[in-house]
């Protein structure tokens, strides 16, 4: 009895928990003695002693085995034929259960989707994943009887565990059009994890609830070889391969055609809460607005003080006349406590209408209290009058929102597989916080200068231009957690 192909091809991680072998042994029989599936595959590995398996961990992985060995079976059916190299027989799936489980669970090295559900990895690491699985929702009309096209949802593995994956427009027409497909290789970075649960989760328990956010931008096919995993190095996107609705841009290699002056952008909110631009200025035109708003802001400042001062000087004039109301008789102990209706008198003090029936009816102690009640209010009032009028101005004059950019005209540092016909225009927010190099200038981009950046974002993407166009032009930005690193 041979190996049967075409059937061998069917299996997916999904149909392999059906199928089970006949045998222990490499050589077909005609009499199968029992049916060898994960349930045997459990009850063994507990007879070596792997107390630590389950069997959520063992379905899982008898899955994952079955698919690779499926794989490798169609891609060299005659190597089946050596009973010594062959690998679709029940010993190897044993084998590589055992050590799969001396790995994971004896040793503690945990794969990368399982690190990432349990939060002790990020998603945005690079790495390589397989395509196990694609769902496609149902296909619709909106209430404008306009057709609703069916989007994919994609099941990945990093060849141990599989997650749900959300791709983005770019992607999903990739998966109509048959470029993304069950059992390719994609190397993805920039991913984000979305849970309905914020605490970590084991990844077994992890499927229903959790998934994976990819985008095109930071996502490109892999070979056939590409190992599984978490890679080394960054996944760099090059302007052939970006899409206007692809997504944030994990990383790039540029190099600076033509740099623009600095230019300002002032964000002002209206009485909505909404928000208005204006700009962009200029660096001498935002001198000249910014010394103009400083200008108005301290003269309101000056007023507030006045105020505050001629307030004080009131209320210092009748503790003159308190004290002499007071007289020299007036000089309580340690143990003398005001009287419990100063702050009462004080408030009628403080009401002009009011001040000079106050300063007449009261008695001469009542008057030596309040007298010291107003200088001590003084003295605070005075200390903390920069504090009260910080707090005004931020309600009248609040502080400008201005962000500072550069425009750069960039192209791929490297793009030697595929020549790049394409050039960006990059929009670098807060430019002249940026500092490339020890003792330069903040913002100081200069032509022919090469760089890393990581997480830009496309924008404008109607404007952006075909792939094959001379000199197609697209549009991206930075974030404010994008990275600039020098390259040589």
């Amino acid at each position: 009895m041979g190996i049967n192909s075409s059937e061998i091809s069917q299996i997916n991680p999904i149909t392999a928990l059906y199928y089970s072998f006949h045998t222990t042994s490499v050589t077909p029989t005609s009499q199968p003695a029992s049916l060898l599936g994960p349930a045997a595959a459990l009850e063994q590995l507990l007879a070596k002693g792997c107390t630590l398996v389950t069997k959520p961990w063992v379905d899982n992985h008898w899955a994952m085995v079955l698919w690779k060995l499926a794989g490798m079976v169609c891609l060299d059916p005659e190597r089946e034929s050596n009973g010594r190299d062959k690998r679709w027989c029940w010993g190897e799936v044993m084998r590589q259960l055992l050590y799969r489980y001396e790995r994971e669970l004896n040793s503690g090295t945990r794969p990368p989707l399982r690190r990432i559900s349990a939060q002790d990895s990020p998603a945005s690491l690079p790495m390589i994943l397989c395509i196990s699985n694609i769902t496609w929702s149902a296909a619709g009309l909106t209430d404008d009887g306009l057709p609703i096209e069916p989007f994919p949802e994609l099941e990945v593995t990093d060849g141990w565990y599989r997650l749900r994956a959300r791709p983005d427009e770019s992607l999903a027409r990739a998966a109509r059009r048959g470029v993304l497909k069950v059992g390719r290789k994609i190397a993805v970075a920039g991913a984000r994890l979305s849970s309905e649960r914020k605490d970590p989760m084991e990844i077994l328990e992890a499927y229903n609830s959790t998934h994976l956010v990819i985008s095109g931008n930071s996502s490109h096919l892999a070979p056939w070889h590409a190992k599984l995993g978490f890679r080394h190095g960054p996944c760099i996107s090059t302007m052939h391969h970006l899409n206007g609705d692809g997504g944030a841009i994990a990383a790039m290699a540029i190099v600076i055609i033509k740099a623009y002056p600095v230019a300002f952008i002032e964000f002002i909110e209206e009485e909505d809460g909404t928000k208005t631009r204006e700009g962009p200025r200029n660096e001498n035109e935002e001198n000249r607005v910014n010394e103009k708003w400083k200008s108005r802001r301290e003269i309101e400042a000056s007023k507030l003080r006045a105020e505050h001062d001629k307030r004080m000087s009131v209320l210092e004039g009748y503790a003159d006349r308190l004290e002499r109301r007071a007289g020299p008789r007036f000089a309580p102990g340690e143990d003398d406590s005001e009287p419990d209706n100063i702050d009462d008198l004080y408030e009628e003090l403080e009401s002009s209408a009011q001040a000079a029936g106050v300063v007449n009816r009261i008695t001469a102690n009542e008057a030596g209290w309040l007298a010291r009640y107003i200088r001590e209010r003084s003295l605070r009032g005075r200390e903390a009058i920069s504090e009260e009028i910080e707090q005004e101005l931020q309600k009248t004059f609040p502080p400008r929102e201005v962000r500072n950019f550069r425009v750069l005209v960039v192209k791929d540092a490297y793009s030697n597989k595929r020549p790049s016909h394409r050039q960006a225009q990059l929009t670098v927010w807060d430019a002249l916080a940026l500092s490339l190099s020890e003792g330069s200038k903040g913002g100081a981009f200069e032509a022919g200068q090469r760089f890393m950046v990581t997480s830009l974002v496309p924008t404008q993407p109607n404007a952006w231009m075909g792939r094959e166009e001379s000199d197609s032009e697209v549009y991206l930005s930075s974030r404010r957690d994008s990275r600039w690193t020098r390259l040589k």
